[in-house]
């Protein structure tokens, strides 16, 4: 394998994961919890009932392969529009104005408009 492509690799890793960091560092109790409350169709309750904090959650959605690197992060962005805050897309490189596009076609949608 050739060593830029591992090098390569080793940093979108990094920037994937100085995303996560930097996303679940800046999420407040009452922003896991609704998260938690929207993720409630895609992790068994048993799993939500011991996620306590934003890092485990994402450990969660990794698991249930509903994001991953480098670039899946598509339902977290959802996630974060659907609580407001807006504020944390830039983090995972997506707008506002992407993440509404996207979410106007129901195909994008993947959190009930129940929840």
């Amino acid at each position: 394998m050739n060593n830029s492509v591992v090098t390569d690799a080793c940093v979108v890793q990094l920037n994937y994961r100085t995303a996560m960091i930097e996303v679940f560092n800046n999420l407040r109790k009452s922003d896991t919890d609704a998260l938690k409350f929207l993720c409630s169709d895609f992790i068994p309750v048993s799993k939500l009932e011991q996620i306590r904090t934003g890092c485990s959650l994402v450990q969660a959605l990794e698991q249930m392969c509903l994001i991953s690197p480098p670039d899946n992060v598509y339902f977290l962005a959802e996630l974060l529009w659907l609580i407001r805050r807006i504020d944390l897309l830039q983090k995972l490189n997506t707008s506002q104005d992407g993440v509404q596009s996207l979410l106007s076609d129901s195909r994008f949608n993947h959190v009930s408009a129940y929840r």
